[in-house]
């Protein structure tokens, strides 16, 4: 899967993938505690760009244009 946001923070990496999904881990290489599985979501979603899940959930009717030839 292609990284499309990347982020550090002094206790954890992470990183968000073109699909949406979220990796974290803590720079020490311990287990993730609950606290951190907030606080990589919370920075996850404070980072720059857009992913397609954010579109959809701002307008969320949209869906995928039909490219040439399709209808």
């Amino acid at each position: 899967m292609p990284l499309i946001k990347y982020a550090e923070t002094q206790s954890l990496e992470v990183r968000v993938l073109d699909d949406g999904f979220i990796q974290a881990r803590r720079t020490d290489r311990k287990a993730l505690t609950d606290a951190d599985y907030e606080e990589a979501i919370r920075v996850a979603d404070s980072l720059r760009g857009i992913m397609v899940d954010d579109v959809l959930r701002i307008f969320p009717g949209a869906g995928p244009l039909a490219g040439k030839g399709e209808t």
